[in-house]
């Protein structure tokens, strides 16, 4: 299986897993609130328990995209880290310039002139 198909499988996966963690708190919940209903006779337990499942629902959806999102999360921090790096680096040596690796480059690949339309 190559890399987009994992990919596609992972997402599939993800909005599975999405539906049911909401689903199942907020049904459960809800059928305990209407279960105290009918127990006590106030009609206040099925809202309370309902209310409660949704943010049960809501607080599942936030774990699971956090840790669906966290590996690509850290390599947009490194990536980030290292371009700071480079900054700090440029920052702090400014005497330094570049110029001859661009010309050792162009003697190296005449050829190459930029980008040109056709």
């Amino acid at each position: 299986m190559d890399d987009k198909e994992r990919k596609v499988f992972r997402s599939f996966a993800m909005v599975s897993q999405i539906g049911i963690s909401m689903m199942v708190p907020i049904f459960l919940c809800g059928a305990i609130g209407w279960w105290i209903n009918r127990l006590t006779g106030m009609q206040v337990w099925f809202l309370l328990m309902l209310f409660l499942g949704i943010g049960a629902a809501f607080r599942n959806v936030y774990m699971i995209t956090k840790s669906f999102y966290s590996e690509d999360m850290k390599k947009e921090h490194e990536r980030l880290k290292y371009i700071q790096e480079l900054k700090d680096y440029r920052m702090a040596h400014p005497d330094e310039t570049y110029d001859e690796d661009i010309i050792e480059k162009k003697k190296r690949y005449p050829e190459n002139k930029g980008a040109t339309r056709s």
